[in-house]
């Protein structure tokens, strides 16, 4: 039963997405999309989860190990500084000692290339600073920016000019003079605005290194806060995946009882009010809307069974009326043409003997006056007497074999059409396959040869229309599975005696043929293989009882795919009666094949 022929309020609803996607789903493949749904919540959070926390540390240890490496350098500057500041001022306290001087020198000399080292490597890491995204690191950005504009060139100037003087003050000759001017020298050098701004500097850098012990403090923070956050996010997908699980075993079962309860509750008021209008509504695509969907269709089958059972006596005498009307029509019919086809037929006769006398009479003519006149002679030319005198007994003749054809068909309708007596009588079963031929013969193309050998016997007892409707369903099968192929088409028919009792009746095709699963169905009332609309599926059905329960014979099919299909009847000589009479309106399905067979008529 399809579900789109059902009323509006049996139709399966589609109020949102999640709701059409699910009414599709089986019940298995809803379980199963609950737990991977459910356990995909938890694994994706705990993975999200996961993720995020680690690049927040990631990003917090980053901040770390970049504070701590600033706050390192920042002292290894600082105390470099001081140390050459220091070196500076102690140079005061030791001029005209020229040991202690020479060692100071020496130290001052190394702690100022260190000083420069460090200061070259400390600048050239922080002379393209770029704005931080983070926010609470823009005082810092800002500080360590302001710094390097303001001592641009300072420690560089700074130990230039004490370099200047160090090797001057060596110059000189320390006696009493050269120390006063080795001192006024340095003092002026110590009391000079670069040497001020130089130690600024220092102080400057311990501003600096204290915000980077806070960057160093935040980056802890922010540890700890990735830290949370991990254990927040698996957490709640957790618990998401615990609500989600519950709703979807609420969701399920629900789906899965509501159907069935309404279908069972369906079922008992059928039961109760023998209603058989009644349909339970199909509101899934799962088992238990193909449950539903079955349950319906079984309604519907047990109400056109009831309808039939009631309706069965009633059609069958209209049937039977029906046939009978249409055979007398039929016979009037097929009476009423011959009439005037055997006064075309008789009078053809005297119309050839008249032309034969006149052609000779013309002859005749011709040769008692060979040498016409002028008008005569142009007259046989206009009307090509030659031709005229040779073709005009070929229009004759061929009107009289389209006569003859005419008059065959006739007859072939009347035998078609006859309806059969209660009891059996001879049938000549040359004549009734060449009817049923002539009757196909519009089917018939050029390109299928029919091949007929038939054998000399005797009329043997049976119902001549009940063959003819046999002879007619096989040839028409044949003709159709001869259509679907594409080389040489034939059909052989063979009618020969089996034995002293029997007569056997061959139809074969060289179609495509028949599959080794299908031919065990072929005589199976309703089953068939063409196109809906094409075929009942009752045809072999009925040629099989017609056989088999009227004539007390046999029919078997042989087929080969690829190679071609055989159907052999074999029918007793002398009628069998079987212990159910023949009645030629006891068969609904019968009379419904008599009936298309008129209409192919």
């Amino acid at each position: 039963m399809n579900p789109q022929s059902l009323p509006n309020h049996l139709q399966l609803p589609s109020k949102n997405w999640i709701g059409w996607v699910s009414q599709r789903l089986s019940i298995r493949q809803k379980i199963a999309f609950g737990y991977a749904l459910a356990l995909g919540v938890a694994v994706v959070g705990t993975t999200v989860g996961l993720a995020i926390a680690n690049y927040y540390e990631q990003q917090a240890e980053a901040q770390k190990e970049h504070a701590m490496e600033e706050i390192r350098s920042l002292d290894r500057l600082q105390t470099s500084s001081l140390q050459t500041l220091t070196h500076q001022q102690q140079f005061i306290f030791l001029l005209g000692k020229s040991k202690p001087w020479q060692s100071e020198y020496a130290h001052y000399l190394e702690h100022s290339a260190e000083f420069k080292l460090l200061w070259s490597t400390y600048k050239s890491s922080h002379s393209n600073l770029k704005r931080p995204k983070d926010t609470d690191l823009n005082d810092d950005f800002a500080s360590t920016r302001n710094f390097m504009q303001a001592y641009k060139g300072l420690p560089e100037a700074y130990i230039e000019q004490s370099d200047k003087n160090l090797k001057q003050i060596t110059s000189l000759n320390l006696n009493s003079e050269g120390i006063k001017v080795a001192q006024k020298l340095l003092l002026d050098f110590n009391d000079s605005p670069i040497a001020f701004k130089f130690d600024s500097f220092s102080d400057d850098l311990t501003e600096l290194a204290n915000f980077a012990h806070e960057d160093y403090e935040q980056a802890k923070v922010y540890y700890e806060t990735a830290q949370t956050i991990r254990v927040q996010i698996v957490t709640a997908s957790i618990l998401l995946s615990v609500v989600i699980a519950i709703l979807l075993a609420l969701y399920i079962s629900r789906a899965i009882a509501m159907p069935i309860q309404s279908t069972t509750n369906i079922a008992q008021k059928v039961t109760k009010e023998k209603n058989f209008d009644l349909q339970a509504p199909v509101t899934t695509k799962d088992e238990v809307g193909d449950l539903t969907l079955s349950f319906n269709e079984l309604i519907q089958q047990v109400k056109q069974l009831l309808e039939e059972q009631k309706a069965a006596s009633r059609d069958q005498m209209i049937q039977s009326e029906k046939m009978s009307s249409l055979g007398r029509m039929m016979a009037g019919v097929a009476h009423e043409v011959n009439n005037p086809l055997n006064f075309i037929y008789g009078n053809l006769i005297y119309a050839s003997d008249y032309v034969e006398k006149l052609l000779v009479l013309l002859e005749a003519y011709t040769a008692e006056i060979p040498h016409p006149s002028e008008a005569i002679q142009e007259m046989q030319e206009e009307i090509d007497l030659e031709f005229l005198k040779e073709d005009l007994p070929k229009v004759l003749q061929s009107m009289k074999l389209g006569a003859e054809r005419a008059t065959q068909i006739v007859l072939s309708l009347k035998d078609f059409s006859r309806l059969d007596k209660s009891n059996p009588h001879p049938v000549d079963l040359h004549a009734c396959m060449d009817s049923t031929l002539l009757i196909l013969n519009n089917r018939l193309k050029k390109e299928i040869k029919v091949i007929r050998n038939y054998d000399n016997i005797l009329a043997i007892e049976g119902y001549a229309g009940l063959l003819y409707q046999v002879f007619m369903n096989l040839l028409s099968n044949a003709i159709d599975a001869l259509e679907k192929s594409s080389e040489s088409k034939l059909i052989a028919i063979t009618i020969e005696c089996q034995d002293q009792d029997s007569v056997v009746i061959k139809i074969t095709d060289n179609g495509l043929g028949i599959s080794p699963e299908n031919q065990a169905k072929i005589f199976d009332a309703f089953f068939t293989t063409k196109p809906r609309g094409v075929g009942t599926g009752l045809g072999l059905a009925i040629s099989r009882e017609i056989i088999v329960e009227k004539h007390g014979g046999k029919i078997t099919c042989n087929s080969e795919e690829g190679v071609g299909t055989e159907f052999a009847i074999a029918l007793p000589i002398k009628h069998q009666y079987t212990s159910k009479p023949y009645n030629q309106f006891d068969s609904l399905a019968t009379t419904a094949e008599k009936a298309h067979r008129v209409n192919l008529i």
